[in-house]
């Protein structure tokens, strides 16, 4: 099965309505837990543009960022 992701963004737009703002991050952590399996890296870069919390869990998926809030304590 192939998963467009211009429609899984699509979707993820009209659902995240019914998300109380609080419960957002965690929703978005979780769809990218599920679409990791589904999708390669470049697909799951795409739809990670769709919003700022799934940018977010793009970056924790990813690993990126991580430097960033370790560069102060080097050995």
């Amino acid at each position: 099965m192939t998963i467009d992701v211009d429609v899984l963004t699509e979707a993820y737009s009209i659902l995240k309505q019914y998300i109380p703002q609080k419960d957002r991050q965690e929703a978005a952590d979780n769809l990218m837990s599920i679409m990791v399996d589904m999708l390669d890296d470049q697909e799951l870069k795409e739809l990670s543009q769709t919003d700022a919390v799934l940018a977010r869990a793009f970056k924790e998926y990813a690993g990126e960022g991580d430097d960033e809030d370790y560069e102060d304590y080097d050995d």
